[in-house]
């Protein structure tokens, strides 16, 4: 998630970003992000609603959408699109929050990547941290890119 801020801050997006600790909050804050919320407090979807306005969120990244996808849609633009990267399970929608505002959602699975892709795809990240832009955060769980990785 941290890179998707600092890729939409080098492509001079405004990426509201969410955290649920201070912690969490201050990496949302240093990778990118203008403004973050607290998804663990009641009225944050009414915070994002407000700071970004009538037009909505064009693109969101969720890696919980089994949890936040039904809050995503209704945040989103006219024609945004919900982009899910990680799910623990089943949700139920309402196809009209897709259908009234042209939007739609698109599952991505890093695994189902070919192996010429995964090359691509590290050979961007690669440029990215030796250019300086992308500046990966590492935590107590990460995926390993390289050798006998995805794809390979």
């Amino acid at each position: 998630e941290e890179l998707d801020w600092q890729y939409a801050r080098l492509l001079e997006f405004v990426a509201p970003g969410t955290a649920g600790t201070e912690e969490g909050q201050n990496i949302v804050l240093q990778n990118g992000t203008h403004e973050v919320f607290n998804h663990r407090e009641r009225n944050y979807i009414n915070k994002i609603k407000k700071s970004v306005g009538e037009k909505g969120i064009d693109v969101t990244i969720e890696m919980l959408a089994n949890v936040n996808l039904n809050n995503d849609l209704n945040l989103l633009s006219h024609g945004g699109r919900v982009i899910a990267v990680g799910s623990r399970g089943p949700i139920e929608i309402n196809p009209q929050d897709t259908m009234t505002k042209e939007s739609g959602i698109i599952g991505v699975a890093l695994y189902s990547s070919t192996k010429e892709e995964f090359k691509q795809y590290a050979a961007a990240l690669q440029a990215g941290m030796e250019i300086g832009w992308l500046k990966p955060v590492i935590g107590s769980q990460s995926v390993f890119i390289g050798e006998g990785g995805p794809g390979s």
